[in-house]
Order: structure tokens, then sequence, then C-alpha cells
């Protein structure tokens, strides 16, 4: 996913590039329609790329928690669960940033949360008579709970930090995707020398591969 996002850096070189192509052609083109009124209201176009930082780390952590809450949830619990990233957004909008919700947000709010308690609450209940089934499934909805927390940090902080700024939409995402390869770049040498698993491993342990929590040697092989 961030090597997909860090490609965003090659289309921002192709769209210079073209820009450039066509100012020496006398045709006087912005790189982006809404440069020049982002510049009237003194929008700032241009940013340190360690603010980015901050979102990409909460991007890495809530994207690593969510697939590996899959490994553990269906699919259909999965996707139904994550709608709880509205509430969690909506709350800390109301905390961070001073937004006002209204009745009819409140009444939504309220309703997603009774739809992802219902979703969560039969699939526990349905999810098999094994204990090590059920036990699973709840530690898989814990962590897809605590990854949508750490997108909704995402969200505000995004919001928070880059909301003074106009920014090609490439050279955001580019950056963030950057940000999140240095974030494996480093976790997973450290991922390869921690052993778990093996027959008797529960809970996370079942996750391990080939006896380490993340053998990249092997999937690179």
């Amino acid at each position: 996913m961030f090597v997909g996002e860090f490609s965003c850096f090659g289309l921002l070189a192709v769209k210079k590039l073209y820009y450039h192509s066509k100012e020496k052609e006398g045709l006087a083109i912005p790189m982006s329609p809404g440069t020049k009124q982002a510049e009237q209201v003194k929008q700032l176009t241009n940013i340190n790329p360690l603010w980015v930082a901050i979102p990409a780390s909460c991007d890495f952590c809530g994207s690593t928690l969510m697939f590996v809450a899959l490994t553990m949830t269906p699919a259909s619990v999965y996707q139904m669960m994550r709608g709880i990233i509205v509430v969690i957004t909506a709350l800390m909008s109301i905390c961070f940033l001073g937004r006002k919700q209204y009745r009819h947000h409140w009444t939504a709010i309220f309703l997603i949360i009774f739809g992802v308690f219902a979703v969560g609450y039969v699939s526990v209940k349905a999810g098999g008579s094994e204990d090590d089934t059920s036990g699973s499934e709840i530690l898989g909805i814990a962590l897809l709970l605590l990854s949508q927390c750490f997108s909704g940090v995402q969200f505000i902080t995004e919001e928070k930090i880059l909301g003074n700024y106009y920014l090609d939409p490439f050279q955001v995402v580019g950056t963030e995707g950057m940000w999140g390869i240095c974030y494996w770049m480093l976790c997973l040498p450290v991922m390869q020398l921690i052993k778990c698993g093996g027959p008797d491993a529960h809970g996370l342990g079942t996750l391990c591969n080939y006896g380490y929590l993340e053998n990249s040697a092997y999937a690179f092989t």
C-alpha cells in the first residue's frame, strides 16, 4: 500500500514535466486550478515533510492492525464493523477541532453504534462452540476497533495540520507513502528476529510465519 502511495511521486514528476512543456509553448497553465485562489486567501503551498510523518504513523498502525484483525474475523463482519470509524471521527472532531454535531448527526451516530454492537455480538455468539475460535474472534474485533481509533486520529491530524495548506494531492499521498515505507523498513527487521508460534500457539501467536512474527525473508523469496 505504501509503495503504491509512494509511486504518486512519479505521477507528480510527469505532471510537472507536462506543465513545464506547456509553459515553454507560451501557455500559462497552473499546476492546479486552486493554486491562484489559495494564494489569494494566503494558504500555504509548501509543507515540511515531517508534519506528514504524524498522520503516516497513524496510517501505519491502523492499517497493520486492520489486516491482522481481518485474519481473525469473517470478511462480512470486518466490513460492517469498520463503520465505527464514523463515530470515532465525529467524537474526535468535537474534542480536538471544535466541530458541532447536530441532531441528525447524533441520530446517525447512535444508529451506527447500535449496528456495530449488533454485528459484533452476533458474530461472537455464532462464532462456534470452541473457546479458541470465539476468543480469537473477540481479539480480532478488539484489534479492529483499535485500528479504527488510529484511523480516526489520522483523519483529525490531517485536517488539523493540513487545514491551512493547499497542496498537490500527489505530493501529500507520495510523502505519506515515503514515511510508511520508512516505518516498515525499521519494523520488518525487528519482526524477523521475534520468535513465536508453534503447535500450541493461541491468539496472535497463530499469525506467526514459520516461527517468526514476520518472516520477510521467506516472503520475498
